[in-house]
């Protein structure tokens, strides 16, 4: 098994594009996020493990003053990987119907794999189980969501940035595999960064820093079906798309 983790490099480029994007998102007020900073530290989180920018707040929270996966973030990493190679989950039930445990095994392409079970008695030895929670009302959902956590830890810690799970430091998940109530804690703010000379006629190739100086974050994205440029020839392609000569 390879311990190489699969992200992507974040380039200078890169973070000055988000720290220009970061206001917006803080302050259109559907990312759940207090300060400019952590937007961005959340959004290039994301894109070091291939995420895109808005749903790297849906499947990435920080809780005490760590960026943490949910449980629905990392299998969705790893039902995108090419590393995956078999997903079998198994529900358990008592003599009476009710689901006792969860067991899931997950197989990479290398030939290795592993099976995790989690149980209600773990949950309960865990401290899980209170009155009104998910764990009483859909136990079968949350036995899963815990088997697939710790699954995944195993046998795709590169998938996953090696990312330790919101549910690991005690965020309460619900049904989904998503966090209910993370804790969002202030990143410092990154010093501003020194701009360029604009961007040069008829140039053969561009960078990602010229094109945001020149025509704003938001167009390169748009130019490029929403994504940050990640490659030399998207870069040109969106220069083009652009009008640079």
């Amino acid at each position: 098994m390879t311990t190489e983790l699969a992200v992507r490099r974040v380039t200078p480029d890169v973070i000055s594009m988000v720290m220009q994007l970061a206001p917006t998102f803080k302050d259109s007020r559907l990312f759940g996020v207090a300060t400019e900073a952590q937007a961005a530290v959340i959004c290039l989180k994301g894109y070091e493990l291939g995420l895109s920018l808005t749903a790297s707040f849906e499947l990435i929270q920080v809780i005490e003053n760590k960026p943490t996966l949910s449980p629905r973030g990392a299998l969705a990493l790893i039902l995108n990987s090419p590393e995956l190679a078999g997903l079998d989950i198994k529900d358990e039930v008592d003599d009476k119907g009710v689901p006792s445990a969860c067991a899931v095994t997950m197989k990479r392409r290398n030939g290795f794999g592993y099976t995790a079970r989690f149980s209600m008695d773990d949950a309960r030895r865990a401290g899980l189980v209170k009155a009104g929670s998910g764990w009483e009302k859909y136990p079968a959902q949350m036995l899963k969501w815990r088997a697939c956590g710790y699954c995944a830890d195993v046998v795709f810690p590169d998938v996953i940035g090696g990312m330790k799970r919101a549910d690991e430091l005690g965020a309460e998940i619900d049904t989904s595999g998503n966090v209910v109530d993370g804790q969002w804690t202030t990143m410092p703010t990154p010093a501003p960064m020194t701009q360029p000379a604009p961007l040069p006629v008829n140039a053969v190739t561009v960078s990602l820093q010229q094109l945001v100086d020149q025509f704003g974050a938001e167009a390169v994205m748009t130019a490029n079906n929403g994504q940050i440029p990640a490659t030399q020839e998207e870069l040109n392609n969106v220069a083009l798309a652009l009008g640079v000569a």
